[in-house]
Protein backbone atom coordinates (compact mmCIF):
# COMPACT_ATOMS: atom_id res chain seq x y z
CA UNK A 1 0.00 0.00 0.00
CA UNK A 2 1.49 3.46 -1.12
CA UNK A 3 0.73 6.27 1.04
CA UNK A 4 1.39 9.79 1.06
CA UNK A 5 4.13 11.14 3.46
CA UNK A 6 5.54 13.93 1.41
CA UNK A 7 4.61 17.32 2.64
CA UNK A 8 5.04 19.20 -0.22
CA UNK A 9 2.19 17.19 -1.70
CA UNK A 10 0.23 18.14 1.79
CA UNK A 11 0.96 21.85 0.63
CA UNK A 12 0.01 21.68 -2.80
CA UNK A 13 -3.16 19.94 -1.27
CA UNK A 14 -4.45 23.06 0.52
CA UNK A 15 -4.85 24.77 -2.55
CA UNK A 16 -8.56 24.74 -4.22
CA UNK A 17 -7.08 24.95 -7.60
CA UNK A 18 -4.84 21.73 -7.30
CA UNK A 19 -7.24 18.75 -7.02
CA UNK A 20 -4.97 16.17 -8.36
CA UNK A 21 -2.56 16.17 -5.32
CA UNK A 22 -5.24 15.62 -3.03
CA UNK A 23 -6.75 13.03 -5.16
CA UNK A 24 -3.37 11.41 -5.14
CA UNK A 25 -3.53 11.50 -0.99
CA UNK A 26 -6.76 10.38 -1.16
CA UNK A 27 -6.56 7.55 -3.66
CA UNK A 28 -3.47 6.55 -1.24
CA UNK A 29 -5.91 5.95 1.55
CA UNK A 30 -8.37 4.21 -0.45
CA UNK A 31 -6.96 0.62 -0.28
CA UNK A 32 -5.96 0.46 3.57
CA UNK A 33 -9.84 2.25 4.23
CA UNK A 34 -11.24 -0.13 2.41
CA UNK A 35 -9.25 -2.96 4.38
CA UNK A 36 -10.05 -1.57 7.45
CA UNK A 37 -13.60 -1.45 6.97
CA UNK A 38 -13.93 -4.83 5.19
CA UNK A 39 -13.41 -6.66 8.71
CA UNK A 40 -15.53 -4.66 10.73
CA UNK A 41 -19.09 -6.16 11.37
CA UNK A 42 -21.11 -3.41 13.44
CA UNK A 43 -24.85 -3.73 14.11
CA UNK A 44 -26.34 -0.55 13.50
CA UNK A 45 -23.36 0.05 10.74
CA UNK A 46 -23.06 -0.33 7.21
CA UNK A 47 -20.37 -0.14 5.72
CA UNK A 48 -21.01 2.90 3.63
CA UNK A 49 -21.40 4.65 7.05
CA UNK A 50 -17.80 3.35 8.12
CA UNK A 51 -16.83 4.37 5.03
CA UNK A 52 -17.81 7.99 5.51
CA UNK A 53 -16.56 8.17 8.68
CA UNK A 54 -12.98 7.00 7.24
CA UNK A 55 -12.87 10.08 4.77
CA UNK A 56 -13.96 12.66 6.95
CA UNK A 57 -11.76 11.59 9.22
CA UNK A 58 -9.36 11.51 6.41
CA UNK A 59 -10.29 14.61 5.53
CA UNK A 60 -9.84 16.40 8.78
CA UNK A 61 -6.12 14.57 8.86
CA UNK A 62 -5.74 16.72 5.66
CA UNK A 63 -6.84 19.87 7.30
CA UNK A 64 -5.46 19.63 10.39
CA UNK A 65 -1.93 18.06 10.31
CA UNK A 66 1.04 19.76 11.35
CA UNK A 67 4.37 19.30 10.58
CA UNK A 68 7.27 19.33 13.18
CA UNK A 69 4.91 17.57 15.52
CA UNK A 70 6.56 13.95 16.04
CA UNK A 71 4.71 12.20 13.22
CA UNK A 72 4.54 11.72 9.70
CA UNK A 73 1.31 12.39 7.85
CA UNK A 74 0.29 9.04 6.90
CA UNK A 75 0.89 7.74 10.90
CA UNK A 76 -1.22 10.84 11.94
CA UNK A 77 -3.47 9.64 9.19
CA UNK A 78 -4.04 6.53 9.97
CA UNK A 79 -4.24 7.38 13.55
CA UNK A 80 -7.15 9.95 13.02
CA UNK A 81 -8.93 7.01 10.96
CA UNK A 82 -8.83 4.36 13.29
CA UNK A 83 -10.21 6.41 16.36
CA UNK A 84 -12.81 7.89 13.95
CA UNK A 85 -13.83 4.63 13.34
CA UNK A 86 -13.27 3.54 17.39
CA UNK A 87 -15.86 6.44 17.85
CA UNK A 88 -18.41 5.39 15.39
CA UNK A 89 -17.99 1.61 16.57
CA UNK A 90 -18.49 2.36 20.27
CA UNK A 91 -21.16 5.10 19.31
CA UNK A 92 -23.26 2.37 17.69
CA UNK A 93 -22.98 0.01 20.75
CA UNK A 94 -24.12 2.09 22.92
CA UNK A 95 -27.16 1.04 25.17
CA UNK A 96 -29.69 3.35 23.34
CA UNK A 97 -28.90 1.88 20.20
CA UNK A 98 -29.48 -1.74 21.27
CA UNK A 99 -33.45 -1.82 20.17
CA UNK A 100 -32.62 -0.78 16.57
CA UNK A 101 -29.03 -2.46 16.17
CA UNK A 102 -31.31 -5.88 17.30
CA UNK A 103 -33.97 -5.86 15.31
CA UNK A 104 -34.67 -7.45 11.78
CA UNK A 105 -36.02 -6.24 8.98
CA UNK A 106 -39.15 -7.56 7.10
CA UNK A 107 -38.86 -6.80 4.08
CA UNK A 108 -34.60 -7.51 3.47
CA UNK A 109 -34.27 -11.10 4.07
CA UNK A 110 -32.77 -11.70 0.98
CA UNK A 111 -28.94 -9.74 2.06
CA UNK A 112 -29.15 -11.32 5.59
CA UNK A 113 -26.62 -14.16 4.56
CA UNK A 114 -24.37 -12.03 2.05
CA UNK A 115 -20.81 -11.89 2.71
CA UNK A 116 -18.95 -8.94 1.39
CA UNK A 117 -16.63 -9.01 -1.01
CA UNK A 118 -12.94 -7.67 -1.70
CA UNK A 119 -13.32 -4.09 -2.70
CA UNK A 120 -13.28 -3.75 -6.85
CA UNK A 121 -11.94 -1.30 -8.88
CA UNK A 122 -15.28 0.53 -9.02
CA UNK A 123 -16.26 0.44 -5.14
CA UNK A 124 -13.03 2.35 -4.52
CA UNK A 125 -13.96 4.64 -7.20
CA UNK A 126 -17.03 5.16 -5.45
CA UNK A 127 -15.74 5.18 -2.31
CA UNK A 128 -13.66 8.54 -3.94
CA UNK A 129 -16.58 9.97 -5.44
CA UNK A 130 -18.60 9.55 -1.88
CA UNK A 131 -15.32 11.43 -0.48
CA UNK A 132 -15.35 14.42 -2.77
CA UNK A 133 -19.25 14.30 -2.11
CA UNK A 134 -18.73 14.75 1.61
CA UNK A 135 -16.00 17.23 1.00
CA UNK A 136 -17.72 19.63 -1.41
CA UNK A 137 -20.65 19.49 0.83
CA UNK A 138 -18.53 20.62 3.58
CA UNK A 139 -17.01 23.27 1.80
CA UNK A 140 -20.12 24.30 -0.10
CA UNK A 141 -22.70 24.09 2.29
CA UNK A 142 -21.28 25.51 5.59
CA UNK A 143 -20.50 29.23 6.40
CA UNK A 144 -16.71 29.73 7.63
CA UNK A 145 -17.34 29.53 11.17
CA UNK A 146 -19.71 26.09 10.72
CA UNK A 147 -17.16 24.95 9.00
CA UNK A 148 -14.52 25.23 11.46
CA UNK A 149 -16.54 24.36 14.16
CA UNK A 150 -17.41 21.07 12.61
CA UNK A 151 -13.31 20.37 11.82
CA UNK A 152 -12.48 20.93 15.60
CA UNK A 153 -15.53 18.84 16.74
CA UNK A 154 -14.50 16.02 14.70
CA UNK A 155 -10.53 16.56 15.80
CA UNK A 156 -12.17 15.83 19.27
CA UNK A 157 -12.28 19.18 20.59
CA UNK A 158 -15.38 19.75 23.41
CA UNK A 159 -17.55 22.62 22.72
CA UNK A 160 -16.14 24.70 25.59
CA UNK A 161 -12.11 24.18 24.05
CA UNK A 162 -13.51 25.34 20.61
CA UNK A 163 -15.81 28.13 21.93
CA UNK A 164 -12.13 29.22 23.85
CA UNK A 165 -10.04 29.00 20.58
CA UNK A 166 -12.70 30.70 18.31
CA UNK A 167 -13.99 33.08 21.26
CA UNK A 168 -17.33 32.79 21.19
CA UNK A 169 -19.61 30.85 23.40
CA UNK A 170 -19.93 27.04 23.79
CA UNK A 171 -24.27 27.76 22.97
CA UNK A 172 -22.86 29.11 19.99
CA UNK A 173 -20.39 26.42 19.29
CA UNK A 174 -23.35 23.76 19.61
CA UNK A 175 -25.76 25.43 17.35
CA UNK A 176 -23.33 25.80 14.64
CA UNK A 177 -22.32 22.32 14.91
CA UNK A 178 -26.18 21.22 14.50
CA UNK A 179 -27.12 23.96 11.46
CA UNK A 180 -23.58 21.79 9.62
CA UNK A 181 -25.09 18.98 10.89
CA UNK A 182 -28.62 19.77 9.59
CA UNK A 183 -26.73 20.83 6.04
CA UNK A 184 -24.71 18.48 5.66
CA UNK A 185 -27.86 15.72 6.17
CA UNK A 186 -29.28 17.26 2.90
Amino acid sequence: MQITTNRSEMETDRQPSDSISLAKIVNSFVPYIESKISGMNVPGLESDDLRQEAFVALFSAIESYEEGKGAVFSTYAITCINNRLADAVKTANRQKNRALNESVSLNDDEHILDVESPLSTEEAAIAREEYEAVKSKIENLLTGKEREVLLKWINGYSYDEIGSQMGISGKSVANALQRARQKLKK
